[in-house]
């Protein structure tokens, strides 16, 4: 199921909007009707929270079945609304933005090439997943670049062929190339995704929101 929508007057959901296939977290004092949405289409329960006080949940997070991993700024009290037997791990790295810099399924995890030894280890061990680090062409910031679900995937239009496959043998998943929101290159960051359904920003074209519902086979 696949719908379109804005949060906070954008179409960049996936900035502030964070899922796999159990939870989905939303920010604070956001519209009812995207909780009804997230609900609905993606069929998670949504925990309401900041993140060191900021709505940009996608940019400063990252899920998977196996856990939570949110950048250093969150507080012991936001952290709170998490389930205690969810496993959690905040990241001590100069590269905050989590979401942004790591594109993660439950089999790999694709992520910027500036992270530490230790932000590497943390990783790995917290989404339970092999890590490898990479970029898009010249963009890398894959995380917010880069859409992936236990079912597809979704990649910048400046890769090969080549490479798009050998993507989808590491995650696992058939990959595929595509934009977002009237042809932004960021897709992460325009759509939310499981493997159940998917959010999709309102900019973006009938035929972008075809191909992306084809690539993660919604």
């Amino acid at each position: 199921m696949i719908q379109v929508s804005r949060i906070f007057n954008s179409p960049f959901l996936g900035v502030y909007l964070r899922t796999w296939e159990e939870y989905t977290l939303v920010p604070r004092n956001t519209d009812r009707d995207i909780k009804s949405l997230v609900s609905t289409y993606l069929k998670t329960e949504p925990l309401e929270m900041t993140i060191g006080s900021s709505k940009l949940l996608g940019s400063l997070s990252v899920m998977n079945s196996n856990g939570m991993i949110f950048s250093n700024i969150i507080s012991e009290d936001e952290l709170g609304v998490i389930p205690r037997d969810v496993n959690v791990a905040v990241l001590r790295d100069n590269l905050n933005a989590v979401g942004n810099n790591i594109l993660a399924n439950d089999r790999a995890a694709l992520i910027h090439e500036e992270f530490t030894d230790e932000s590497v280890k943390t990783i790995g061990d917290v989404l339970g997943v092999e890590i490898f680090k990479g970029k898009f062409k010249e963009v890398r910031t894959v995380g917010s670049s880069g859409l992936i679900t236990s079912s597809g995937l979704v990649i910048p239009p400046n890769m090969t062929d080549e490479e798009i496959e050998e993507l989808g043998k590491i995650f696992g998943v058939k990959g595929r190339v595509g934009t977002a929101n009237f042809g932004s290159l960021y897709v992460g960051a325009s759509v939310v995704s499981n493997s159940k359904g998917a959010l999709i920003g309102e900019d973006s074209t009938t035929i972008e929101i075809s191909n992306i519902e084809e690539a993660l086979n919604l």
